[in-house]
């Protein structure tokens, strides 16, 4: 359960307008399928909230139970009736999720582009250009590269692959729609391999909505204490 959900903050990833600037905030329903290696099925459907300029991000899941997920800096916490039931240590994971990158026109290439990862080259395939980017040393134990692919300048495609030159990572962006000038993906297919084996991972959104100026308590969720 806490893995899908994580799965979740951390799925997560278009070419945007330059007027994509002035956004800040997204939020919508989503719905994820999800199967395991071993074969167990799990659906998690909810809505989400984030705002860039608080760089918070809630999940209100409403299925298969009731509970909120805030990422917050480091941290993600888990509430269910208002009450904190848990908190776990993770990247932060608000900025590098699919909406502040929408928000901040840095889908395309994955928020890479202002990061310590260089372009090692470029190249095209067919319809797709690929671009493969090499992290900086103090990742290099974890990533060798990560490949991008564009199509119709959308981010199309991500490719992790380790140091031993295996992919631990692919994901897949489509079904793309404009809301107000900014485009997003409906759909991320997202597989990881664990011993060789897929998990494999189908996010959809809908009724998405841009700048929203009610709910405030929910793009900035206030967390109770233990």
């Amino acid at each position: 359960m806490h893995k899908v959900l994580l799965f979740i903050i951390l799925t997560s990833f278009s070419l945007f307008h330059l007027q994509a600037q002035k956004f800040y905030r997204i939020k919508g329903e989503y719905s994820i399928k999800a199967k395991t290696a071993e074969g167990k099925s799990q659906l998690t459907i909810g809505k989400f909230f984030y705002d860039k300029n608080i760089k918070k991000l809630t999940y209100q899941n409403s299925f298969p139970q009731k509970e909120t997920w805030v990422s917050a800096d480091t941290l993600v916490y888990r509430i269910v009736n208002d009450k904190l039931m848990a908190k776990y240590s993770s990247p932060p994971v608000g900025i590098f999720s699919i909406f502040h990158l929408a928000l901040t026109n840095q889908i395309n290439n994955y928020g890479l582009k202002n990061s310590p990862f260089t372009i090692q080259k470029v190249e095209k395939q067919n319809d797709l250009v690929i671009t493969t980017w090499l992290p900086p040393k103090y990742l290099l134990k974890i990533f060798k590269k990560v490949l991008i692919s564009n199509k119709n300048n959308h981010l199309f495609g991500l490719v992790f692959i380790d140091s031993k030159d295996k992919i631990i990572r692919k994901q897949f962006f489509d079904q793309y729609r404009n809301f107000q000038g900014l485009e997003f993906p409906m759909e991320i297919v997202d597989i990881t391999y664990t011993l060789d084996k897929e998990n494999y991972q189908v996010t959809t959104y809908k009724n998405i909505i841009i700048d929203d100026v009610t709910e405030d308590y929910l793009y900035n969720y206030a967390i109770p204490k233990l």
